[in-house]
């Protein structure tokens, strides 16, 4: 039995992490260093917790939009010896500063956003394991989205 399609669907191809760049200020986007060798760099956006907000005149319980807050975050990267750059956000991890991120994607979308850090870890692996380093810290501002610009040629 065929049915009526709600739309007609043609697949699109979706966009591989490979090639993203992590970029990080620690003076509120004056300068910005290269974060190199991330692995992975957690959940970015906002969410709202629902908040109640029923009327004796409803039938059902309604629900608003609460505050936004944001996941707690882990950025994962292999951990360099000779790293400057990744150096310095190790010690604004151990200060819990407050540390502006930029991550650019293949396809040109960048997110840039303000995150308090909370922390540092070197992760536990195995012995054929490369040495890694989880930066923690839960995002403080909201996540500016824009689109590179697009190189001629």
């Amino acid at each position: 039995m065929a049915y009526t399609p709600l739309y007609n669907y043609t697949a699109l191809t979706p966009v591989l992490l490979g090639g993203t760049h992590t970029m990080f200020s620690t003076d509120e986007g004056t300068t910005w260093k290269e974060l190199k060798g991330c692995v992975e760099l957690g959940d970015i956006g906002d969410i709202t917790e629902p908040v109640e907000c029923t009327t004796i005149d409803d039938d059902r319980k309604m629900y608003c939009a609460g505050l936004k807050d944001s996941a707690d975050k882990e950025l994962t990267m292999y951990y360099y010896d000779d790293d400057a750059d990744q150096a310095a956000l190790v010690t604004a991890a151990g200060s819990h500063a407050e540390v502006a991120f930029k991550h650019q994607w293949p396809n040109g979308k960048i997110a840039q956003y303000t995150l308090r850090l909370m922390g540092y870890q070197i992760v536990s692996g195995t012995a054929d394991g490369f040495m890694q380093l989880k930066i923690t810290g839960k995002q403080s501002s909201d996540v500016t989205w824009s689109t590179a610009t697009v190189v001629p040629g």
